[in-house]
């Protein structure tokens, strides 16, 4: 069972991971982006329908040194959709 400290830290991770999803789809925040976020940020955009953040995210992370192969990008679009 998680102590009651490691739950409240993973509510605040979560909280964070909210915030900067927030902050992306209003053009901010990309300074956040990091190698331990970036795989929730990229689901949050594919629940919240976000393609062009998802592909953004994706394509982040594919320079970061990531299997592009192995991410299911192939599922993406070439571009992303026009605003």
């Amino acid at each position: 069972m998680p102590s009651p400290q490691n739950q409240s830290q993973a509510l605040a991770e979560g909280e964070d991971i909210q915030a900067i999803f927030r902050s992306l789809k209003r053009g901010g925040g990309r300074e956040k982006v990091n190698d331990a976020n970036v795989d929730s940020l990229i689901a949050l955009a594919k629940e919240y329908g976000e393609v062009q953040l998802e592909y953004l995210l994706s394509e982040w992370r594919s320079e970061c040194g990531e299997n592009v192969d192995g991410t299911a990008l192939n599922a993406l679009p070439k571009f992303p959709p026009p605003l």
